[in-house]
């Protein structure tokens, strides 16, 4: 269980319910339907939809959790091939910021998320048995597991942050 993530959140999270005990093999195979949930809460809105409480609007949530399933599958693919295990944190608002996500279509959007997903899973099987310790700059060494869950708790949490804005 990660215990980063139940500390900062709880277990299960307070707010999407994630429940941390999940396995690693389990919450992998929850990134493939990400995708297809996105799209399927998503259709005939047109991704401008903000809940009063949040930052960003439905749209750019869709480009974050694909940001941040590229860049995890990216630090995964490393620990493999180059056994580059050092990773830093960044700074998710910053990288909204650069990248314009209000500016994204939501059709985009859930494109660039399709393949971002694709390309975590296979870097996930790649890094699957493999032992790596990930460096975090401020977390510590991460195993896998450590690097999965919150992976796919970013994406089920920001699953609830859309719905929430579409209540609206």
């Amino acid at each position: 269980m990660n215990t980063w993530g139940v500390t900062v959140y709880g277990n299960p999270c307070r707010e999407c319910r994630f429940d941390w005990s999940i396995s690693v093999e389990a919450a992998a195979a929850l990134i493939l339907d990400v995708p297809d949930r996105y799209a399927k809460l998503l259709e005939g809105q047109d991704g401008s939809a903000r809940h009063p409480d949040l930052t960003w609007s439905v749209g750019a949530y869709v480009c974050h959790v694909g940001d941040n399933l590229r860049i995890f599958a990216e630090r995964m693919w490393s620990a493999v091939e180059a056994k580059q295990v050092h990773i830093e944190g960044y700074d998710q608002d910053d990288l909204a910021s650069v990248r314009k996500y209000e500016y994204i279509p939501l059709d985009t959007a859930l494109w660039s998320l399709s393949h971002a997903a694709g390309m975590w899973y296979e870097a996930y099987e790649a890094a699957f048995g493999r032992e790596a310790t990930f460096n975090h700059s401020e977390r510590g060494p991460q195993t896998l597991s450590d690097i999965v869950q919150p992976a796919v708790h970013d994406a089920k949490h920001h699953e609830w942050d859309i719905r929430r804005s579409l209540a609206v």
